[in-house]
């Protein structure tokens, strides 16, 4: 990415447009882990910027751990590298918990309540984020699924960045899955102005962005 695109999302990250940025990871877990079940994860990916070289999209990296409470409910948290790498700490923790197992045709659905937060040079800002997502097992280790995010944005008055998403899981051998996954980011937010002048974005909504997610099994 060339220098002068550094620097606009360095200063992004340190003001409040860091919250064009959340949702940058893979929906994890798409469906709660076993009870006991620990599972590394890390996801890469995040707003597709077409006018932007040699990414054409922000490599948003999060590193983090999954772990089964108990049969229904599953704990997560996670690291932002990116934001790190311009000066911003960024972590966030969440619980998924099952809403009702998949039956025939009918998806499972599973909600996820997360706290975004981060600290840097203006101060820190904590941001929920709430996820729904149905998803229907396709044969014995692919998963399709689909569903939306609404984050929470308090300053500013508060609005709701509402983002739809659709994806793929695929377990590879037994220790691994991976996952693509493509949303709609603040789809219901002009972005015809802004740190990316609209980049990426649907009739001047929202941003496209994609995901690619791993997943470690211990």
């Amino acid at each position: 990415m060339r220098a002068t695109a550094q620097r606009r999302i360095g200063r992004g990250l340190a003001v409040p447009i860091i919250v064009s940025m959340l949702g940058c990871a893979a929906t994890q877990p798409v469906r709660v882990l076993a009870k006991g079940e620990h599972r590394w994860i890390a996801s890469v990916g995040g707003p597709v910027l077409p006018n932007h070289v040699p990414t054409k999209l922000i490599p948003y990296t999060n590193l983090g751990v999954m772990y089964g409470r108990s049969g229904t409910t599953t704990v997560t948290g996670n690291v932002h590298l990116l934001a790190a790498a311009f000066g911003v700490a960024g972590i966030d923790v969440g619980a998924a918990r099952r809403l009702r197992a998949q039956s025939g045709k009918a998806p499972e659905l599973t909600g996820q309540a997360q706290l975004y937060g981060f600290a840097g040079n203006g101060g820190v800002r904590v941001y929920p984020n709430f996820t729904g997502t149905a998803s229907w097992q396709t044969g014995p280790r692919t998963l399709l699924y689909g569903g939306s995010a609404a984050t929470i944005r308090p300053s500013g008055g508060t609005t709701i960045l509402v983002t739809p998403m659709l994806g793929v899981q695929q377990d590879v051998r037994r220790r691994f899955a991976i996952q693509l996954e493509t949303k709609w980011m603040a789809s219901n937010i002009n972005m015809a102005r802004g740190l990316f002048e609209g980049e990426g974005s649907v009739a001047d909504r929202g941003s496209m962005a994609v995901q690619l997610g791993l997943q470690v099994k211990r």
